[in-house]
Order: structure tokens, then sequence, then C-alpha cells
């Protein structure tokens, strides 16, 4: 079961083949509006220089997430459900729940998912209601994390093409390739 999960995951890990801007990232803001997002792309985990790839579509609103694993050929591996009673885990026919996020992929995969921050880091903004510095290279600082957000050269998209999470030996890339 772990073992598909990385796979999936680990089937995400892609370079964009155009050029990317390093973009700072939004101010965090004490009253930010969580807006509801439909998104797709490629995941890539690499822990302790094991690393994985795979695609991802996600659907958050304030209330809840639903995040699929998928194989390049749309196979799901894994889904992702969060809601007000907690967190739930469908892989390889079986299902895990949990409090939250962080515990259950910690618990199954080895690693957390910061899915909580990820929702405001995947639009290129930082979490709200947490304390964030910048890094001199403009990289956001925030949780232990170190986020960087790149955008495609040109591109008039309020949201970075490219989100990079890296803390202790854990990197964590997403490549978003649709909005709604």
């Amino acid at each position: 079961m772990r073992r598909a999960l990385l796979l999936g995951f680990g089937l995400l890990l892609a370079g964009c083949a155009s050029q990317e801007t390093l973009l700072r990232p939004a101010a965090p803001q004490t009253a930010s509006v969580d807006a509801p997002f439909s998104a797709s792309g490629r995941l890539s985990v690499n822990m302790a220089g094991r690393g994985n790839t795979a695609n991802f579509e996600w659907t958050h609103t304030a209330a809840s997430d639903e995040l699929s694993i998928n194989t390049p050929v749309g196979t799901t591996v894994a889904r992702l459900s969060r809601d007000a009673s907690g967190v739930t885990l469908d892989a390889d026919g079986k299902i895990w729940q949990a409090p939250d996020v962080e515990s259950l992929t910690r618990a199954r995969l080895g690693w957390p998912l910061p899915l909580d921050n990820l929702i405001w880091w995947i639009r290129g903004r930082a979490a709200p209601g947490v304390p964030a510095e910048y890094d001199a290279d403009g990289s956001l600082l925030q949780q232990g994390w170190r986020i960087r957000f790149l955008g495609e050269t040109g591109s008039q998209s309020p949201y970075p093409k490219r989100v990079d999470l890296a803390r202790d030996d854990l990197t964590i890339r997403l490549v978003t390739y649709r909005w709604q």
C-alpha cells in the first residue's frame, strides 16, 4: 500500500519547458478570504533521497478538500478527503481516517502533507494567521517550510506555475497545469 502511494505521488515530478521566474509571495493577511478552487497538475515528493511523482486533481472549498493522486494514464492511486469530521485516505481498497491530513499522511506515507497551509501556498500566498518570514532569495519561510513560488515568464496567471516546499530531508513540488 505504502509503495503504491509513494509511486502515485512519485509520478508527478516534471520540469517545465518554459522559462520560470521566482515570484515573491503575497503577504499574509489577517482577514484572508479562502476562495474555492480546482487545480490539476503534477506532484513530486522526495524523502531522504527517494523520490516519486504522480498527477493530482484537487478541489478545495473552505469546508472541504478532495485530492486525487493519479498515474500518468489517469488511474486513481489514492483519494484524500478532508471535511469538518476529519480526513479519509482511500488507497489499495483500504480506508484510513485521522483528525488531520498531516498525521494521516505521516502515519501512512512516512511524511506529512501540509494541506492546511498548502491551500494558500499553491496560490502563491503566505498562510494567514501564521508567522512568516522571507529569505534573501524571496523564499517564504513558514511553519518550518521553505517555500519558493515560480511563475512562467510573461504569464498573466495570478497563481504560480510551480511551488517548491522543503523541510528537513523532505521536498515537495507542485506544478499546476489547470486552474478553475
